[in-house]
């Protein structure tokens, strides 16, 4: 092992700086609070001995930190953005229990942000000269990444290999994740007295009532093909609608996963089918598609990774088995042009996207040089 423990910044300092992460707000979308974090971050890894450029974006700027001049290059991706609203520090800020550390984002992925930082940290000075790492954190992977993806996919082609620092399971690391489409389907009709001109009306709601029927017939469980409408809205009369007049407009939000981009293709294929031709007479049908992010497939690079990490995860006190996930993922662009990734590298921990998230404190330090030491690995030659 080459790394030591005493080269780590020591635990109790790595909590008070993830607190300090945790209790900023930072929802996506909202770019003055990312970028409220993101000065915060800008100042630490430079003090970490790290350059860092900023691309400004709308919903929050890109943060790209790197240390070393090399032309072999490794990737470390992140992102600052949660899923929880502005005001839910206030309601529950971090807090440790039993081992466990709690707060918006503490998993996923505002520990993985603080581990890239000290590995950052933790090279400084000690990189060969033909090598260098960078480190991207992104203010809009909870939302698909619309305005980091490009930048993502172009330091991925620079990079011989990428830690994608998403949370984890206890004792996993992730090998695959599922494709997503996101989509929005909008009936419009015409709107009648349900009563006295009944016959005259044409129901959206009756329409989007059917579309939703067929999509959900295209689950395929043995395929691995999810579908999941998420919102619902729709009525007309004001407020969300009133039963006595016949509804004028309807909508739904939803999403199809799956871990062929082939398969993806085809239900996106099938969604345009449904959404040809409406079933109501007097209707019509708008859809769009607002998301796609690839599947990450496992690579026989990837899998190298995998294999060489284990033994440095077992000498340490941990497992490293690698799973399929259904979740997305920034490491899905990594793999869709080619470089192997290894994701899901990040903290331990469970329940994502919750009031019950957590990390588990007495992983932290050792997930953070099982990352440095197959990092190493890399960077000998032995991996790759």
């Amino acid at each position: 092992m080459r790394i030591k423990e005493s080269e780590l910044t020591p635990l109790n300092e790595m909590i008070a700086r993830l607190e300090k992460y945790v209790n900023m707000d930072s929802p996506s979308g909202e770019g003055e609070c990312i970028n409220k974090m993101n000065r915060q971050l800008q100042q630490e890894f430079e003090e970490a001995g790290c350059s860092v450029i900023r691309h400004e974006r709308k919903g929050g700027d890109l943060l790209e930190c790197r240390l070393g001049t090399g032309k072999k290059q490794v990737l470390l991706i992140g992102h600052m953005d949660t899923v929880f609203p502005k005001g839910t520090v206030e309601k529950r800020p971090f807090s440790i229990k039993d081992g466990k550390m709690y707060g918006p984002g503490v998993l996923d992925m505002k520990s993985g942000v603080l581990m890239i930082l000290d590995v950052m940290k933790y090279f400084n000075g000690k990189l060969p000269a033909d090598w260098s790492l960078c480190a991207l954190l992104n203010a809009d992977e909870e939302i698909g990444s619309h305005e980091s993806m490009d930048k993502i996919m172009e330091l991925a082609k620079e990079s011989v290999a990428c830690f994608c620092m998403e949370p984890s399971k206890p004792g996993f690391v992730t090998v695959a994740r599922k494709g997503l489409a996101t989509f929005k389907v909008r009936t419009y009709g015409k709107e009648a007295h349900s009563g006295v001109n009944y016959l005259i009306g044409a129901n959206a709601i009756q329409e989007l009532a059917r579309i939703i029927n067929d999509l959900y017939k295209l689950r395929d469980d043995e395929k691995g093909i999810s579908i999941n409408i998420g919102t619902i809205d729709g009525g007309s009369g004001g407020g969300k609608g009133k039963t006595n007049i016949v509804a004028g407009y309807a909508e739904i939000g939803g999403e199809f996963r799956c871990y062929d981009v082939e398969l993806l293709d085809e239900v996106l294929g099938k969604l345009a089918e449904i959404c040809a031709v409406p079933s109501v007479e007097g209707t019509r049908i708008e859809f769009d598609v607002s998301a796609k992010r690839p599947p990450m497939k496992q690579s026989e690079n990837s899998k190298k990774l995998l294999l060489a990490g284990q033994p440095i995860a077992a000498e340490l006190g941990l497992e490293m088995v690698g799973r399929t996930h259904g979740g997305g993922s920034d490491g899905s662009y990594v793999a869709s042009v080619g470089t192997p990734v290894i994701d899901g590298f990040g903290a331990e921990g469970e329940f994502s996207h919750s009031s019950d998230e957590y990390v588990r404190i007495d992983t932290l330090v050792a997930r953070t040089m099982l990352c440095a030491e197959l990092l190493w690995k890399i960077i000998e030659g032995e991996v790759l």
